[in-house]
């Protein structure tokens, strides 16, 4: 195990968590405006008589601005993550060839 630790560097890991959780988020950002039109659709359906037609219409919305908002979400925080981070020079790419 001590082996990997010095394989993977801090930076990496740090990545891939803020990965990880980037990930989780943005599939409740798409799942949450889908259900929350479904059980509005639902609930004024119920109250109006017009059932499936509203809930159809709001489920339908949500599935179409919840992978947008999660789109422009996600771009502002990657770029907001870059912004903070320095440029890392490849190794060796301070070397000429040939000496």
């Amino acid at each position: 195990m001590a082996k990997w630790r010095s394989f993977i560097k801090q930076q990496d890991v740090q990545d891939m968590t803020y990965g990880c959780a980037l990930a989780s988020q943005a599939g409740i950002g798409i799942a949450g405006p889908v259900l929350i039109g479904l059980a509005l659709g639902y609930w004024m359906d119920l109250r109006l008589g017009t059932l499936p037609w509203i809930t159809l219409a709001l489920t339908f919305l949500g599935a179409l601005v919840g992978p947008i908002v999660v789109y422009r979400w996600v771009t502002t925080a990657v770029r907001q993550r870059l912004a903070g981070r320095e440029p890392v020079e490849a190794e060796g790419e301070d070397e000429v060839p040939g000496d």
